[in-house]
């Protein structure tokens, strides 16, 4: 009863909802960065214990050891199931042999496979997630290798259904929460209207802007204080760093805000050389926006709907007709 890994693609890892309580020993919470999409497949599969596979750009190869439910969420990464197309966000049953194939990505960045029960792999501090920047989580603390063998928690089918009302959000502007260092930079008010490129250098740990300098009315430096999932911080280059869930957890420059809690899973998405917008909100928005994102993930079960009628082949044809 297991997955094997027979590509483990560019940058692969076993993820849950992160490894919380521990900031104040060191130790940052990992977990799925675009956690909307994390969380819509655990919910679509039941799983009392979330946990998936997430892919980075590049999706890997499956082979399945088992009979097993399994959907796929986020980024559409073209993936088939022995030769035949399949769409995310629709419950598939696989069979024992079958190979799951992912390809690079074509609309979003990371992408997340999710199997009903998950996995039975061992938890660390009370969690799946892997943090391969201290080595620990998932498989041996690091990212997917090709023959990993992955457990499969009692793994079952079920009926298949979808859901279409979840897609990835593609707006550019990226909403802030001001911070308590917020009017230590100069000129704030143009900041929205400066347009700033994803890195390449980006990683799990900080999403990098490059564009317009941000300057401060005296100097960066800060007493070191925690930092909190989302953190715009700003170092001596001007050039700013959104802090993710790999991030360090204190830091001693200063920060413009706190990104949305709902606006995470968009900029998860957004691949290197994407174009933001760093927009000021306040922290009531901020907080609705949170609870109606929760809501809707909540109200999962009762958006899908039952497609067991609907053949792999006939969905094939489907897709290849859009």
């Amino acid at each position: 009863m297991s997955i094997e890994v027979i590509h483990p693609g560019m940058f692969s890892t076993i993820q849950d909802a992160g490894r919380h309580g521990l900031q104040h020993k060191g130790l940052s919470p990992a977990g799925a960065m675009d956690y909307k999409s994390f969380m819509l497949g655990n919910l679509m599969l039941e799983n009392d214990n979330p946990v998936s596979i997430e892919m980075t750009m590049q999706g890997g190869v499956f082979k399945f050891n088992s009979d097993v439910a399994f959907i796929i969420t986020g980024a559409d990464m073209n993936a088939d199931i022995n030769g035949d197309a399949i769409s995310n966000q629709i419950v598939y049953n696989a069979k024992a042999g079958e190979v799951l194939t992912f390809r690079q990505v074509n609309n979003g960045y990371r992408t997340y496979l999710t199997v009903k029960n998950g996995f039975d792999i061992e938890t660390i501090k009370g969690s799946y997630a892997t943090h391969t920047k201290i080595g620990i989580g998932g498989l041996n603390g690091r990212t997917l290798q090709a023959d990993n063998i992955i457990p499969l928690k009692d793994p079952k089918t079920m009926p298949t259904k979808r859901i279409n009302t979840f897609e990835i959000d593609k707006m550019d502007h990226i909403r802030f929460i001001p911070g308590k260092q917020y009017h230590r930079f100069k000129d704030v008010h143009v900041i929205p209207n400066y347009a700033y490129e994803i890195s390449n250098t980006s990683d799990r740990m900080g999403i990098r802007l490059t564009g317009e300098r941000i300057d401060v009315k005296h100097g960066h430096d800060i007493i070191s204080e925690p930092i909190p999932l989302g953190s715009i911080q700003v170092s001596t280059d001007g050039q700013p760093i959104i802090l993710m869930n790999d991030r360090q957890t204190v830091g001693g420059y200063v920060k413009l805000g706190t990104v949305y809690f709902a606006d995470l899973p968009k900029l998860a998405q957004k691949a290197p050389g994407s174009e933001i917008y760093l927009v000021e909100g306040t922290l009531e928005e901020a907080i609705a926006e949170k609870e109606e994102m929760i809501n809707r993930l909540n109200e999962v079960s009762n958006r899908a709907y039952d497609i067991r009628h609907t053949s792999r082949r006939i969905e094939q044809l489907l897709k290849r007709t859009v």
